[in-house]
This record gives C-alpha cells, structure tokens and sequence, in this order.
C-alpha cells in the first residue's frame, strides 16, 4: 500500500515535502543530486530524514529498506564516490535517540542520466506493506 507520493517539478526538488510514519519513525524523501562516482561514472545521490519515534535508538540503514528504480530496474547503492560529490555515507548507520532527527544520503549507480528516478522507502522489518514513494527528474 503506497502511503506517499510526490513528483517532482524540477531537476532533484519535489514539489512538496511528504513526511510519513514508518517503522516508528517519522521519515521523509527530500531531494537528489548527480554526482559521479570513483570511476566517473554517473550516480544520484538520493536525501532522506528520518525522525525516532521510538523508545529504543535506531539507525536508518537498520530501520529501512530504501530502493531507487529507473525504468522499472533497481539500481545498486554506490560507497566510492568522487571527492567532488561532497558525500559521506556516515549517517546511514548513526543511531538516534527518540526525538531525535537527522538527514540521511544514500548513492545510487545510475543506468542513465537522462530517466527520471521512482524512490521507495519502506520499513526493513514489518507485517504490512507501507511505503512511501516520489519519483525525481534527474535532467
């Protein structure tokens, strides 16, 4: 069951910010931005927040199950980016205490440069099927 969808008006923004409960926490898909990785290779940098709802830390890379498809194809997370993408892949794995918010980037290996890109984030262990999704024009 699709809980959230934005679309996107111009090049990484949507158009408005969806901000959904998932897996206790309050979560949101801001934005994206290309970048390349090591090999100069193209890759989008997809941005998420995630607040802690619960008693308990969590990180987002334990929280949730992040997907980014592009024609219909999944593409694979990218950890070697080049110094010029101004990335760091830390706060995947920082736990938050309740209360807490922080912002998450995760890369992607592009197929294209020129496909817009669907973002599904969902709870990495859970009995239903909520998520939420926005789909991003990379051009």
């Amino acid at each position: 069951e699709e809980t959230g969808t934005g679309e996107s008006g111009s090049k990484g923004e949507a158009q408005q910010a969806e901000k959904e409960e998932i897996s206790s926490c309050t979560v949101e898909i801001q934005s994206c931005r290309l970048a390349q990785d090591w090999q100069g290779k193209p890759v989008v940098i997809v941005k998420y927040s995630f607040t802690n709802n619960k008693e308990e830390p969590q990180s987002f890379m334990l929280a949730f199950d992040d997907a980014v498809f592009q024609n219909g194809i999944g593409l694979n997370s990218s950890y070697m980016l080049d110094d010029s993408a101004n990335y760091s892949a830390d706060n995947q794995t920082k736990q938050i205490q309740k209360g807490a918010t922080l912002e998450v980037e995760v890369a992607y290996e592009l197929n294209d440069t020129t496909t817009d890109i669907n973002v599904e984030l969902s709870a990495l262990f859970s009995f239903n099927n909520n998520k939420i999704t926005k789909t991003f024009s990379i051009v």
